[in-house]
């Protein structure tokens, strides 16, 4: 029942990026119609390989940072005050369940999202420049020599995957901390914007690196001061994301209804 009602709750924001995904496509589809067909798309297979994956990297990364806020303030602590939360606090189920069984249904709606907009960001971007990635060597992890550049693929399905589910975890918790969904995104993002801040400043001024959900940060070569492996900071991250829901229980438990 709960699973049913999330996803008539969120339907709508779902269908809406959807739409503009598509509409993204159509247009990206006609620019590189146009560069191929003027030959402004070259390059050794090592660099389309980048290109590809680079690009569904980063409509993928979108599409975690917008989703995970619009799932996660979508849960039983925003809907407290209204007649609809009223109706499931009443009903014979406990409010861990409503918690968890709200975080599950964003996480696999936000992830099965995701998993759509990089299988489907793909594939365009194989029909535009080609299988490339048969001719190189390390798919999944190689460097380009001239620029120094390096792609490691698992970490870059981490980050996202990462960024969807901190995001979301915080999102859906100070959701139900403030009974508000409108206001757990705006404190989300108020605390979201003042680590990185507080992160860049540390790194400016002291040389301290925190632990960071970019990509970039992750693979930082040479490590900076107080670095993390990227293995570590995932396992990190993760326990991070699990802690939000049992904050999120806890928080309901103590709530008069």
């Amino acid at each position: 029942m709960y699973f049913w009602k999330f996803w008539r709750d969120t339907r709508r924001g779902v269908f809406i990026y959807l739409g503009l995904l598509l509409l993204g496509a159509i247009l990206w589809l006609a620019g590189m119609y146009r560069a191929n067909r003027f030959g402004h798309i070259s390059g050794d297979a090592t660099v389309l390989w980048m290109l590809e994956i680079g690009v569904t990297f980063a409509v993928s990364y979108m599409c975690a940072l917008v989703m995970a806020f619009i799932t996660g303030n979508n849960n039983v602590g925003a809907d407290i005050g209204k007649s609809t939360g009223d109706f499931l606090l009443t009903r014979p189920r406990s409010r861990a369940y409503f918690v968890w069984a709200g975080w599950a249904a964003g996480i696999a709606e936000l992830f099965a999202l995701i998993t759509f907009t990089a299988a489907f960001v793909f594939v365009l971007c194989v029909w535009a420049v080609g299988p490339v990635w048969r001719q190189v060597k390390s798919p999944a992890h190689f460097s380009i020599a001239d620029s120094g550049g390096v792609m490691d693929l698992w970490l870059m399905v981490a980050t996202v995957l990462l960024t969807a589910a901190v995001i979301y975890g915080l999102t859906n918790f100070m959701s139900v901390m403030l009974r508000s969904g409108h206001r757990g995104v705006v404190w989300s993002i108020a605390i979201l914007f003042g680590y990185s801040i507080g992160s860049a400043l540390l790194k400016q001024f002291a040389g301290i690196t925190l632990p960071s959900l970019s990509f970039a940060d992750m693979a930082s070569h040479p490590p900076q001061a107080w670095y993390l492996a990227p293995g570590v900071q995932i396992v990190g991250w993760s326990l991070l994301s699990l802690a939000f829901p049992f904050a999120a229980q806890i928080s309901l438990d103590r709530v008069d209804i």
